[in-house]
């Protein structure tokens, strides 16, 4: 019955894509409001469980109860880097495997639809108009108030659950938003299968500045019933976490190298965009795997490893990786992440990390592919960067010193110098002026660090760029990216230009790059055939 009157909502009369984005802009939290919350340091248990309850009221006013979402086939995913390449290489196994998938996911890069996508699309402007005003409308009817009405992130939590009940999904894909123990998407009570994804220090006002409460607050997804995969943590991460799947009553499991999967003979060698995504991909495989099996037979869970103090958490198995699954995580793109895009004569190498264990990847993996295709040119080497919120830029900057840029560019992540409140990319959290004035810090940050290690400085830079400051300010991406491509790239000057700091910096610069998300570079980026079916997998 719910599912039918929801369809003829669906049929009626719908507002425009852009009246849609404008209002959904509007439950943003006010940069106001958010800087004092943020001053305020960390939530206690009786306010931070009020929020999720808040979530299950604006649920049950779209008529959605909790029995209905236990319906629902659920991988859930956390962690504070990797969650959303771990989800999507899920997603694209299953789908290749014939089931129809639901995954929610977030930010966006460049529209708001990316993070609601059924059998890996993102839902279409028309699906989007008129799921948002089925749930929108039943939300401002029944308010209590005229602040009555959910934050951004949790409208669409609810959208999602919605749209994933009525689709009939066989399985959701749902990655963390913040946290885990906390998260909206957390007022799930029955997961088949939990992942949490390698661990730093990250939203640390939010969630603690120890790595133990950032790890307590990931597994707080787990569930009894479940059963929890993780990768190589810390051992401070990993005694927390062993002790919280005791407690939750969710058995957990480390996954194991690709090495130790069994892959068809027909099958290639692993060539992943960067080794962090070989932890993503073994991850997936074993979320995957527990979920197919957990279909097949839904009491089938390993046995709880009650041992007191740090003990090793036990081992998950390989098994045999089909073509099927193979090509699911060869056909995985996700972008924003070790994305490469040409343009030109500028090559755009672009990823999201914005915590220093993932700008330590991000480095490597830039200096590894920068130079395998510089072919016989000095290439001139551009930095794009913007680090928001409280994060210390010195944290995210310091790797970078050993790319030796050329020149530093620093801007907000708005695509355009003012803010259009009909885009995706509109951002009122956070005042422009603010946006400036950290973009000035990060560049101080620079600069200051550049005189501690003159030498990290690239000594053979081209004429073009010796002219120019060692950094430039812009106030928006759009300016950047026309002084990148008119003042720095000609005929015979090859840009190479990393864009790293912030993956809302990423998506703006996607938005002019690739605003339909049509470039994709695949996270398995080539195959070369192995001699036999149990061969080990070299992963790049």
């Amino acid at each position: 019955m719910r599912v039918k009157k929801y369809l003829k909502a669906l049929e009626q009369p719908c507002h425009s894509w852009t009246e849609v984005v404008k209002t959904l802009n509007s439950l943003q939290t006010n940069a106001a409001l958010l800087q004092e919350y943020m001053n305020g340091g960390q939530r206690s248990h009786a306010e931070q469980t009020k929020k999720m309850e808040e979530t299950l009221k604006y649920l049950s006013r779209c008529g959605v109860t909790l029995e209905q979402l236990d319906d629902l086939s659920v991988i859930h995913v956390s962690g504070t880097k990797g969650k959303g390449s771990t989800c999507a290489f899920c997603e694209s196994i299953l789908r290749e495997q014939g089931f129809k998938t639901g995954f929610y996911s977030s930010p966006h890069l460049v529209s708001v639809r990316e993070r609601i996508r059924i059998n890996g699309q993102p839902l279409s402007r028309q699906e989007f108009v008129k799921h948002f005003w089925s749930v929108y409308n039943k939300l401002d009817k029944r308010k209590e108030n005229k602040l009555d009405m959910p934050s951004y992130f949790k409208f669409l939590t609810v959208m999602a659950f919605n749209v994933f009940l009525v689709e009939k999904v066989d399985v959701a894909i749902i990655e963390v938003g913040i946290g885990g123990a906390y998260d909206c998407t957390n007022i799930l009570r029955k997961v088949q299968a939990v992942g949490i994804t390698s661990l730093g220090l990250d939203h640390t006002y939010l969630l603690g500045d120890r790595i133990q409460d950032i790890a307590w607050q990931k597994a707080g997804i787990m569930k009894p019933g479940s059963i929890a995969f993780t990768v190589q943590q810390s051992k401070e991460a990993l005694e927390v976490l062993k002790t919280r799947s005791f407690e939750r009553q969710c058995p957990l499991l480390m996954v194991p190298p690709l090495e130790a999967y069994i892959w068809d003979k027909n099958v290639a060698e692993l060539q992943l965009s960067s080794s962090v995504q070989a932890l993503n991909a073994s991850l997936a495989l074993q979320l995957v795997n527990a979920w197919l099996l957990r279909r097949l037979e839904p009491t089938h869970m390993p046995k709880l490893d009650a041992s007191n103090g740090f003990v090793s958490i036990p081992m998950a198995s390989g098994f045999p990786v089909g073509l099927n699954m193979m090509q699911g995580l060869k056909s995985c793109s996700w972008p924003g992440r070790t994305q490469v895009i040409q343009k030109e004569r500028v090559i755009y190498f672009l990823d999201g990390a914005h915590t220093a264990e993932s700008m330590e990847m991000c480095v490597s993996w830039f200096q590894h592919l920068s130079s395998s295709i510089n072919g016989c040119e000095a290439p001139v080497r551009v930095l794009l960067f913007n680090a928001t919120g409280s994060r210390d830029p010195t944290l995210l900057l310091t790797p970078l010193l050993r790319c030796c840029f050329d020149i530093a560019i620093f801007c907000p992540n708005r695509v355009t110098a003012t803010v259009d409140p009909t885009s995706d990319q509109a951002n009122f959290i956070v005042s422009l002026k603010q946006q400036e004035l950290k973009c000035e810090s990060n560049e101080e940050a620079w600069l200051r660090m550049q005189q501690k290690s003159p030498e990290c400085h690239h000594s053979i830079a081209l004429h073009s760029v010796k002219t120019n400051p060692q950094t430039k300010l812009f106030t928006c991406v759009s300016e950047a990216l026309t002084y990148i491509e008119t003042q720095l790239a000609d005929d015979k000057t090859l840009v190479q230009v990393l864009v790293t700091g912030s993956l809302h910096l990423v998506g703006s610069v996607l938005s002019v790059l690739d605003p339909e998300l049509n470039m994709e570079t695949h996270q398995i980026s080539a195959v070369v055939k192995t001699s036999q079916c149990n061969d080990a997998v070299g992963v790049s």
